[in-house]
């Protein structure tokens, strides 16, 4: 539960833009809304500091105009000084929430317990942020935090529930953004399935429960369309065909279901994604073990699990960050529109190019 609300000032109680008036003094606007929200803070219970890195004499009219617990100012360390704030509160950091908007503002809303930002916060902010908030700084962001605050604490367990695994994805998507290599391998995946689909290439995809119907989806975004009115790609998934299974299962074993349809359709060029949350499903293991003895090119979207002996044939593992099946296949899913869009969008803008 949240206890301590840290909050930056310009561009978060202000809008960030400055007035000069003919005498040169600066100013700056606040939404009044967001002043009563404060105070209403104060009402339920909450500590409330600021941390700026400015020192000006705006930042000494809100240092008047609210009974802070704490008061930083020309601070650029913000994480830091929350820390100080935090034991001289003697609250712990997951106990604290943090709103900020700018590039000083990003590892503290990293490090808080609840991290937030405006609407118009700078891209490393909202990427960091827990909640980016609908209004934009100056104008009602803190009164909607505010609002958000008071539904944790008060809320029902049912809406509690609801909040707690919000935030497991959201957590799980940015730790997803902030993993450059792992960016960087996806989209690589991207550029080999433009090249492989531009041509006469093919795209196999496998899996075996939840992993299969992503398997499913992601081929149908390839073959039918994702955003474009264009000629289908082609994509399929291994798992769709139940007399190819069964007979497969029945006359060798399930683990052959893949390697032996990639027998029958792929050609060397081709790609394989396989997906399994534990990236040990041997069915799935054996059609990339087959798909890479055969020239293909091999990928598999997985969870944070340890399979040192994917990288013997496996071109790109993507992990995702967590070992929770439900939020691995959400991002898995992810994963898929992202490719679908990005090879949708780079071969047919290379056919208008060149017609």
């Amino acid at each position: 539960m949240i206890k301590l609300v840290v909050f930056d000032i310009d561009g978060v109680l202000t809008d960030g833009a400055i007035t000069v008036d003919s005498e040169g003094k600066e100013q700056k606007r606040v939404n009044l809304k967001d002043v009563d929200a404060i105070f209403a803070l104060i009402r339920e219970g909450y500590m409330i500091a600021a941390v700026t890195g400015e020192d000006t004499e705006i930042v000494k009219y809100f240092e008047r105009r609210f009974p802070w617990n704490y008061f930083y100012k020309g601070i650029k360390k913000k994480k830091e000084a929350i820390e100080d704030i935090v034991a001289r509160a003697k609250c712990s950091i997951e106990e604290t929430c943090f709103i900020g908007d700018g590039k000083y503002d990003v590892e503290a809303i990293r490090a808080a317990g609840l991290g937030a930002c405006p609407a118009d916060a700078v891209t490393d902010a909202r990427v960091a942020a827990d909640v980016i908030l609908h209004n934009t700084g100056g104008n009602g962001c803190v009164w909607e935090l505010t609002e958000i605050l008071k539904r944790l604490k008060n809320t029902d367990r049912e809406y509690q529930y609801f909040y707690d695994h919000m935030y497991a994805h959201m957590y799980i998507f940015k730790n997803i953004v902030s993993d450059y290599k792992l960016v960087e391998k996806v989209m690589q995946i991207g550029k080999e399935l433009v090249e492989i689909l531009s041509g006469n290439g093919q795209l196999f995809l496998c899996g075996n429960g939840g992993s299969a119907a992503d398997a499913q989806h992601i081929a149908t975004e390839f073959v039918s369309r994702f955003y474009k009115e264009r000629p289908g790609l082609n994509a399929e998934a291994l798992n769709v065909n139940t007399s190819t299974l069964t007979a497969i299962g029945n006359d060798y074993s399930f683990e052959r279901i893949f390697a032996r349809q990639l027998e029958a359709k792929a050609n060397r060029g081709d790609m394989l994604i396989g997906i399994s949350t534990s990236g040990r499903s041997k069915n799935v293991v054996e059609g990339l073990q087959y798909a890479k003895d055969h020239g293909m090119k091999t990928v598999m979207l997985m969870g944070d699990h340890h399979t040192r002996e994917l990288n013997d044939f496996v071109d790109y593992i993507i992990k995702v960050p967590s070992k929770d099946t439900p939020r691995i296949q959400e991002a898995h899913i992810f994963v898929g529109h992202l490719l679908a869009e990005y090879v949708e969008e780079e071969i047919f803008k290379r056919k208008q190019m060149n017609e």
